[in-house]
């Protein structure tokens, strides 16, 4: 159970409310839950949140399958149950192989065939690791992303690891049905 209690919608303010049914409309859940189910509380954290994973959910220029892997590594470093829950089914339907998401699941190495997930995989690893890039890092992601998508990258790399603070600070449980991630 979380350390804050969910609330329905019906507890909510005005604002509250359409920021609710903003969060809810693009989620196919049966109630707000993660760390919109906290962030809720606070709409000028909320909103700016929900317009940000909609970026990388709907907008960005980054594959959508490379968004998931980095959702992915920065779950499994934080060890972010309820995140992993929540993008594992989405990270298998982007395209990551099976193998891929074991691999991290079970913090190892992953045999990657295809460079940019290679790319993507390194470059996280680096940041969650030093906490920035080499310049032969920075310059292979130029390289290979270009600089919007190294931008996105790395941003997500940023948000999922506000997401990982949440969930784990407030105690949110996994998805019900999810992929429950091991210590």
């Amino acid at each position: 159970m979380s350390r804050i209690e969910n609330v329905s919608k019906d507890e909510l303010d005005a604002r509250q409310q359409k920021l609710y049914d903003e969060i809810m409309r693009d989620r196919p859940r049966p109630q707000l839950s993660g760390p919109f189910s906290i962030w809720i509380n606070t709409p000028g954290i909320a909103e700016p949140s929900n317009a940000l994973a909609n970026f990388f959910r709907h907008q960005c220029k980054l594959d959508q399958r490379l968004v998931e892997l980095i959702i992915l590594t920065v779950c499994r470093d934080a060890n972010a149950k309820y995140a992993w829950s929540a993008h594992e089914p989405l990270a298998r339907k982007a395209g990551l192989t099976p193998e891929t998401i074991g691999a991290i699941r079970n913090r190892k190495q992953p045999d990657f065939k295809q460079d940019d997930e290679k790319l993507i995989y390194d470059l996280v690893r680096e940041l969650l690791t030093t906490k920035s890039l080499s310049a032969a890092s920075f310059d292979r992601a130029i390289a290979m992303l270009g600089r919007d998508r190294l931008i996105e990258a790395v941003s997500c790399a940023g948000m999922y690891c506000q997401v990982g603070f949440v969930v784990n600070a407030f105690d949110i449980p996994t998805n019900p049905g999810g992929d429950v991630l091991p210590d």
